[in-house]
């Protein structure tokens, strides 16, 4: 199964989801081709909000404050 590409959504886009003060912390499934954005307080919530109007839409996630949805902590253990 090939897995599509995910395209990042417009600088402008990302801003505005950005600037959400009172938002901060939720996660936006953003539609690039329109740069909608469904918020949720994880990534299942905001795609399932996305899901209602996209049914098959690729979306983008990002954290609102912050510079990315998740963060990796750790490291891999060689064996």
């Amino acid at each position: 199964m090939k897995i599509p590409k995910v395209k990042r959504p417009p600088k402008e886009v990302l801003a505005k989801v950005q600037s959400l003060k009172e938002k901060k912390g939720m996660i936006a499934a953003i539609e690039p081709d329109t740069g909608e954005w469904f918020l949720g307080k994880d990534v299942l919530e905001a795609l399932k909000n996305g899901r209602k109007k996209y049914a098959d839409g690729i979306f983008y996630f990002v954290r609102v404050g912050y510079p990315s949805a998740h963060a990796q902590k750790g490291g891999i253990q060689q064996v």
